[in-house]
């Protein structure tokens, strides 16, 4: 049962990252595409499907909490900085997009909207220096600051928001307006080239690191990295067309570091599951609950998922 629920936790946090890794790369880009005029139809391309995404982390915390609990505690413990961070940068976000048309002059506007590119940009970096750590293994407690900061942690708090920056582009080429589509073409190929030589770095990084300090058994772990750097190169050597392909293959790229992390730590992971009640318990209410979720999703992305006309309503 521990090694479904393993399984579980993989697929929930890989979805996290596929479905809202497009909005926070979306977010982080805002303003650098178009005019300032263009913020309104630009935040209306990918803030309808921020509530049905969030959803997903608060699934990866049930997951975590309800089948591996020692573990969860040992992870936030020892991340600590970082997820107070990602929390921070997660209201500061969702703030700017709740706030931004309440009112409407055009320094509140921009106010909020610089709101939703910070807070985007804290959460990005925070799940990329979580990301970054748990590759090298559980962080443990103490707290120790060389570690947490470690150089491969820093590189990964660098990388991570260029790949979600990759997968927003291919994101917003789907959903804006034909005048902008150019514009972000030519940013995602230029952001795709940046996340390609740096998931580059990071995945040859991460194999010298691991052979050195903890052998040649932990190296499968880091090879599926290779897959990001293959879907980038694939993306990068064609016309950025914003096409289902570009869409899947960013998809692949921002969510196999995820993957790679819980593969770094599963050794952890199922030495330390819950009882085999408290998994009996998770598994009679827990899968209900998470085909719900899947269905909610399905449900807001055929709602969403069509382009955005610039003169359409928004709440946001």
């Amino acid at each position: 049962m521990d090694v479904v629920w393993l399984l579980i936790l993989g697929l929930v946090l890989v979805g996290y990252f596929v479905l809202e890794g497009a909005v926070l790369g979306a977010g982080l880009l805002l303003g650098r595409y178009g005019t300032r005029d263009d913020t309104d139809v630009s935040v209306a391309a990918f803030a309808p499907f921020v509530l049905a995404n969030e959803v997903w982390l608060v699934a990866v915390a049930g997951v975590l909490m309800g089948a591996f609990p020692l573990v969860e505690g040992e992870i936030i413990s020892g991340l600590y900085p970082f997820v107070v961070t990602g929390l921070v940068g997660w209201v500061v976000r969702d703030a700017g997009l709740w706030f931004r048309l309440r009112r409407t002059g055009g320094a509140w506007r921009r106010l909020w909207a610089r709101a939703i590119v910070v807070g985007s940009g804290l959460l990005a970096v925070a799940w990329g220096f979580v990301i970054g750590n748990l590759l090298l293994g559980l962080p443990g407690t103490p707290l120790s600051p060389g570690r947490l900061f470690a150089p491969y942690a820093v590189l990964w708090a660098v990388t991570l928001p260029a790949l979600l920056a990759a997968h927003g582009t291919a994101f917003l080429a789907r959903r804006l307006p034909g005048r902008l589509r150019p514009g972000v073409r030519r940013l995602g190929a230029r952001v795709t080239g940046l996340a390609l030589a740096l998931t580059a770095v990071a995945t040859g990084g991460g194999l010298a690191v691991t052979v050195v300090t903890r052998g040649l058994g932990d190296v499968p772990a880091m090879l599926p990295l290779l897959a990001a750097v293959a879907a980038l190169w694939w993306i990068r050597s064609r016309p950025f067309d914003g096409g289902g392909r570009t869409l899947a293959l960013s998809a692949v790229a921002v969510s196999v570091p995820a993957a790679a992390a819980g593969l770094a730590v599963t050794p952890g992971l199922l030495a330390h599951p819950a009882s085999g009640r408290a998994l009996a318990v998770l598994t009679a209410y827990g899968l209900g609950a998470l085909v719900l979720v899947v269905v909610a999703q399905v449900w807001a992305w055929r709602l969403f998922d069509r382009r955005v006309e610039p003169d359409a309503p928004s709440f946001f």
